[in-house]
């Protein structure tokens, strides 16, 4: 799978005098799962529809694979989205894909498929109205697999998955990606799809506030370690060694910044008996509300 780069540069939407977005510029890369973070009405949907040409941009672009979405040659085997599902209560699971399906080209036998991709091969003659949540999310999904695409673009993906619904999508969208494809998918919640993306883009009123990978993320969630001994005399050569640590009492030492695991390698080193080693400090859950509550 050969999975184009997406591309968002300088994208700005205003719907009258309402700036939904605002000087947007990010990319998903192929091979990675990129999160499009934000409260809600943050401006993740209008981006997303601006990238897939249902709203045209009032300022700068998107592409995908280096072409803006209208120029893509069947773009349905390019890319997959599950923006807002919708579907005829009254139809089956099957007879929904099968009215997509001339749109990019399938046939019958790429609808089972599609169904069988997402675990609804069971449910395929049952009628959409009865299914759950969880359900048409899946079918979403199905209906976006339909061209065989190799990016997905996917609008808050785990809305309405139980627990091991949201095991399964994570599984599917990381193989996805694993076999070059591109994905890239939205959520108001970072700990919901946390286990799901490599890459982070987090944005609040409209406008960027932070794009990194989840790995350079989890930098900014700055943990404390605590370690205790009885071993006073090495604990005070081990904090005048090290930059911002602290003794919070003789026994007690402190290190901001710095996870537990690399503080009881450097006690171990220096032989320090440890009779209790702890870390604390932000989540990643409370660095997204940061940047989200601090946008202004």
């Amino acid at each position: 799978m050969d999975g184009p780069r997406i591309e968002v540069s300088g994208l700005g939407k205003t719907f009258g005098a309402v700036t939904a977005v605002d000087d947007a510029s990010f990319v998903a890369e192929p091979g990675r799962v990129t999160g499009f973070l934000g409260p809600n009405g943050a401006g993740k949907s209008t981006t997303l529809r601006a990238l897939l040409g249902l709203v045209s941009p009032t300022s700068g672009s998107t592409s995908i694979g280096g072409r803006p979405y209208r120029e893509i040659d069947r773009p349905g085997t390019v890319v997959g989205a599950q923006l807002e599902p919708a579907f005829h209560p009254g139809r089956t699971a099957i007879d929904h894909l099968r009215v997509v399906a001339p749109m990019v080209g399938a046939d019958d036998a790429r609808c089972e498929r599609a169904l069988a991709d997402v675990g609804l091969s069971d449910a395929a003659t049952r009628r959409v109205g009865g299914f759950s949540m969880g359900m048409r999310q899946r079918l979403g999904l199905a209906t976006a697999l339909l061209g065989d695409p190799v990016a997905l673009v996917l609008d808050e993906p785990a809305n309405g998955l139980d627990p091991a619904g949201i095991t399964w999508m994570r599984g599917f969208l990381r193989a996805f990606a694993r076999r070059g494809g591109t994905v890239l998918l939205s959520s108001h919640l970072l700990g919901e799809v946390e286990q799901t993306v490599d890459d982070v883009v987090v944005i609040a009123r409209g406008r960027i506030r932070h794009a990194s990978s989840l790995v350079d993320l989890h930098r900014l969630a700055r943990p404390s370690a605590t370690l205790r001994s009885p071993d006073t005399a090495r604990l005070a050569l081990l904090a005048d060694d090290w930059p911002d640590a602290r003794l919070a009492s003789p026994t007690e030492l402190v290190v901001p910044g710095t996870p537990a695991a690399e503080l009881g390698a450097r006690a171990f080193v220096a032989g320090i008996e440890v009779h209790s080693l702890a870390e604390s400090g932000d989540t990643l859950e409370s660095v997204f509300l940061r940047l989200t509550q601090d946008a202004s």
